[in-house]
């Protein structure tokens, strides 16, 4: 069904973006060592990181409910025609 795979690829796009938040968080994207990764003078925008991160996992709840009610749409249409 094209609505689940649309939703699904919304999920993958939300994992990403998490997945980029947190490569920001952890400083593993730098060569750096003994300093977390980050050279000196390197600083985090805390805010726009966490506001990343909510965005992520706003998508990925609206993705997956996309999902649970494509899911219920297409048991309900079996159903009724049965």
């Amino acid at each position: 069904m094209e609505v689940q795979s649309i939703a699904l690829a919304g999920l993958e796009k939300a994992q990403e973006r998490l997945a980029a938040a947190a490569k920001r968080l952890s400083g593993s994207d730098s060569t750096t060592p003994g300093l977390a990764g980050y050279a000196e003078g390197d600083t985090i925008d805390l805010s726009a990181t966490m506001v990343a991160l909510l965005e992520a996992k706003t998508a990925a709840e609206a993705n997956l409910k996309l999902v649970e009610t494509a899911n219920e749409l297409s048991s309900q249409t079996i159903n009724i025609l049965g």
